[in-house]
C-alpha cells in the first residue's frame, strides 16, 4: 500500500481505450533510432500450474514479454499503446518476432517488474539499452495487479509479496524456453524493478517483510499516506482489503505467508528503481540481503518517498547503493508518453521542459547496465 487515496482518475475511464488496440506500428513521427543492435521482440503466454490464479479457475497466468538482440536484418517499428491514431504510451522501437541475432557465446538474462497497475512494457527503455548491450530482457505481467490487462484484484494490488513468485515461475519458463533457453548464460541473471516491483527486487535480494509491524505502524496516527494508502492506480480501497481477510481464506494464507523467505537464489544482482513499500521491510529483514542491490531514485518523489523509503532501507541493506537524482519525480521511469496520453493520463505524463524523460531514462539505463556488467561477470 502506498500513495494518495483510492481516488476516481479518468484514466480509468480512458484505459480500456488506450489498450484497445496495443500497436506496433509505423505511423510515428520519430525517427528510426541508428544503433549497432536490432532490438526483437515477442511475447509469450505461460502459465505457472503450481497454483490457481485469483479466480481459482484456472493456473495462474504468466504473460511474458522478451527482448533480445535480434538479426541484423530485422526491420524496427514504433512499438505505441493506443488505438491508431491515438498515440497514448511510446514504447520504443522493436522488431517484432524477429529471429535472434546469431551469437558467439550465452547472453546474461535480466528480469523486469513493473509497478503497481503498471504493464510488462513500462521498462522498456531500460530493455533496449540492455539489449545494445547483449543481455536478453524478460517482463512479466503481474497478475491482478496491471491496468493493461482485464483480471485487476485486489489481492493483485495488495498482497505484492506474491509477486516474487510469479518472476520465479518467469525465469523458470525462460530457461526452459525452446528458442531463448540454449541461449541464456545461467550464471549471470540480474533483475530491475519499478515502484512496487522495486519492492519485488528486494524480496528477490533476500529482504524480508515484518507485514504485522507494517500493518501496524499504518493504523497509528503518525502513518504515513504515501506508504500505507492504496496509490492512485489503485481501484480497491483498504476497506476491500478488510472484506477479503474476513471471507477469503486464501487470502489470509498469503498474508500468513508474507514474512516468507522469497528470495530467488539464481539472481545475483538486482536494480530497483523508485521501490515503494520498503517500510513493510525490517531493518534485520533489509539486512539479510547479500547480493549486489542498487537503487535509482528521484529526489522529487512523492509517490515513494526517498525518506521512508530508499533512504532508510539503504542504510539497513549492506549491500545497498543509493543514488539520487536531482529534479526527477516517480513518473518520469516510466517514459515518455504520446500527445494523446499527455493529454488525459495527467500526472503520469507530465514531463518538465528542464528535465525530459527522455534524458534522465538513458543516464539510468545506463547506470543499471554498468552496475549488472560489473557485478554478473
Amino acid at each position: 500500500m502506498h500513495g494518495a487515496d483510492a481516488r476516481g482518475s479518468n484514466k480509468w475511464i480512458v484505459w480500456p481505450l488506450i489498450t484497445a488496440v496495443v500497436a506496433l506500428t509505423t505511423a510515428c513521427d520519430a525517427p528510426s533510432p541508428q544503433r549497432e543492435t536490432r532490438v526483437g521482440y515477442i511475447e509469450r503466454e505461460w502459465t505457472d500450474p503450481n497454483r490457481a490464479a485469483w479466480n481459482g479457475a484456472t493456473d495462474w497466468p504468466i504473460s511474458a514479454a522478451i527482448w533480445y538482440p535480434a538479426a541484423a536484418d530485422a526491420i524496427e517499428a514504433p512499438f505505441v499503446i493506443g488505438p491508431p491514431g491515438l498515440p497514448f504510451l511510446l514504447r520504443g522501437w522493436v522488431a517484432r518476432d524477429a529471429p535472434p541475432a546469431r551469437a558467439a557465446k550465452a547472453l546474461p538474462l535480466i528480469l523486469l517488474s513493473h509497478g503497481t497497475g503498471g504493464s510488462r512494457s513500462d521498462l522498456y527503455w531500460l530493455a533496449e539499452r540492455l539489449v545494445q548491450d547483449g543481455y536478453v530482457v524478460a517482463a512479466v505481467t503481474h497478475h491482478g495487479n496491471s491496468i493493461q490487462s482485464d483480471d485487476l484484484t485486489a489481492q493483485g494490488f495488495f498482497l505484492f509479496w506474491e509477486r516474487a513468485l510469479e518472476m520465479t515461475a518467469l525465469l523458470d519458463h525462460v530457461l526452459k524456453d525452446d528458442v531463448f533457453g540454449p541461449r541464456i548464460d545461467r550464471t549471470r541473471i540480474g533483475a530491475a524493478g519499478f515502484s512496487l516491483g522495486g519492492n519485488t527486487m528486494a524480496l528477490l535480494a533476500g529482504g524480508r517483510l515484518d507485514i504485522e509491524a507494517y500493518y501496524e505502524s499504518c493504523q497509528g496516527p503518525e502513518a504515513d499516506a504515501a506508504d500505507c494508502e492504496p496509490p492512485p492506480e489503485s481501484p480497491f480501497t483498504v476497506a476491500d482489503l478488510e472484506t477479503l481477510i474476513e471471507n477469503n481464506a486464501r487470502v489470509r494464507a498469503s498474508i500468513e505467508s508474507a514474512n516468507n523467505d522469497w528470495r530467488e537464489e539464481r539472481i545475483r544482482a538486482v536494480y530497483a528503481i523508485a521501490p515503494a513499500v520498503l517500510a513493510a521491510l525490517s531493518q534485520s529483514g533489509a539486512a539479510q540481503i547479500e547480493i549486489p542491490l542498487r537503487i535509482a531514485v528521484g529526489d522529487k518523489d512523492t509517490m515513494a518517498p526517498l525518506a521512508t523509503n530508499a533512504q532508510p532501507f539503504s542504510e539497513s541493506a549492506p549491500e545497498a547503493e543509493l543514488w539520487i537524482l536531482s529534479g526527477v519525480d516517480h513518473y518520469t521511469f516510466l517514459g515518455p508518453c504520446g500527445w494523446a496520453g499527455k493529454l488525459v493520463l495527467g500526472e503520469i505524463c507530465a514531463e518538465s521542459p528542464q528535465l525530459p524523460r527522455n534524458q534522465t531514462l538513458e543516464r539510468v539505463a545506463a547506470d543499471a547496465s554498468a552496475f549488472f556488467g560489473r557485478t554478473l561477470r
